[in-house]
């Protein structure tokens, strides 16, 4: 009984040997590939992401804000992935020195990996890049004040500034729109009469802008401070003859216009303005011998703390 059945048993391991080795080696096969999958795995990370730009010389700009880092999705094992990650992965170089590359594609093989890890995605797949030209301009610098003079006291005139006009170099985009260059604003709190030269910090240029000299950064700013003045103007006032006493002038009016501390000018009536022609300052004209003449002479206002401007300024005088 025994006997028959090992006889069964090796028969059965026997009969069709090549057929059983196949079976066995394919589900053999099977197995591994099937443990394999179970140990892939996929996993995102991010790549640094370098580039190479043109020389200054090239006189071109990139205007494309690039990204730092891709996104990059890898498939392999997990100790494969693990061990990747560990090293760290290169960042991918982007040459852009030509100047005019309008698109950048991610492709697989731009990556630095390993043979048994492979890229499935790149996040973002393809950059669009946009170049202008660099071009250089000058502008004008502008200047301002702040604060207040002592009381009694103004800013005379404009601000002078040196230079008046700075260079700039950028994109053309950028450049053509820029007005000015402005200053810091100069402070005149408290200041009383006189001329005060600063150099006054330019502000900074808008981005991807700069100045072109290095000097440019602090430009002199000149301020004149004076006296407040006030103004008033009495018409048709009558013009005094000194010297002689039937002297008549022509014409017989004159305009004066006083200019001066407001104090001064708020005091002043009418009647204190008096216009004069003095006939006894002029060296030609002898008055004992000539009792009758005629002279066209300078008109005169005296006013303490004031300047006087007359128009006309000159009459002419009979006697």
């Amino acid at each position: 009984m025994m006997s028959a059945i090992w006889a069964w048993i090796g028969h059965a391991f026997t009969e069709n040997i090549g057929l059983k080795l196949l079976a066995f080696t394919f589900a053999l096969g099977l197995f591994a590939y099937q443990h394999s999958r179970e140990d892939q795995q996929q996993r995102t990370v991010p790549v640094g992401v370098v580039l190479r730009l043109p020389p200054e010389s090239e006189k071109r700009e990139l205007m494309t804000p690039t990204p730092a880092n891709v996104h990059v999705t890898l498939r392999g094992s997990t100790r494969a992935i693990d061990r990747l990650i560990a090293t760290g992965i290169a960042p991918v170089e982007l040459d852009l020195r030509d100047a005019h590359t309008e698109r950048i594609n991610f492709e697989p093989d731009m990556f630095a990996l390993p043979m048994d890890v492979e890229v499935t995605i790149v996040d973002p797949p393809s950059i669009e890049l946009e170049w202008q030209d660099v071009v250089t301009r000058q502008i004008p610098v502008q200047a301002s004040i702040t604060g207040k003079p002592a009381e009694g006291y103004v800013v005379k005139g404009d601000l002078k500034v040196d230079p008046t006009h700075v260079t700039v170099e950028g994109p053309v985009s950028l450049v053509e729109v820029m007005q000015f260059a402005r200053l810091s604003a100069f402070d005149v709190s408290g200041l009383t009469e006189g001329v005060y030269r600063r150099r006054i910090a330019i502000d900074d240029p808008p981005p991807r802008v700069r100045y072109v000299d290095p000097k440019t950064p602090r430009p002199a700013v000149t301020v004149t401070i004076a006296r407040r003045v006030g103004e008033q103007l009495f018409p048709n006032r009558p013009v005094e003859v000194i010297g002689v006493t039937n002297g008549r002038t022509s014409p017989r009016t004159v305009d004066v216009n006083v200019i001066g501390p407001p104090e001064v000018i708020r005091a002043l009536r009418a009647e204190q303005v008096v216009p004069r022609v003095d006939l006894t300052k002029a060296v030609d004209i002898d008055l004992d011998e000539q009792k009758h003449g005629s002279a066209t002479l300078t008109v005169e206002v005296e006013i303490a703390d004031a300047e006087v401007k007359i128009q006309p300024p000159k009459v002419n005088v009979r006697w």
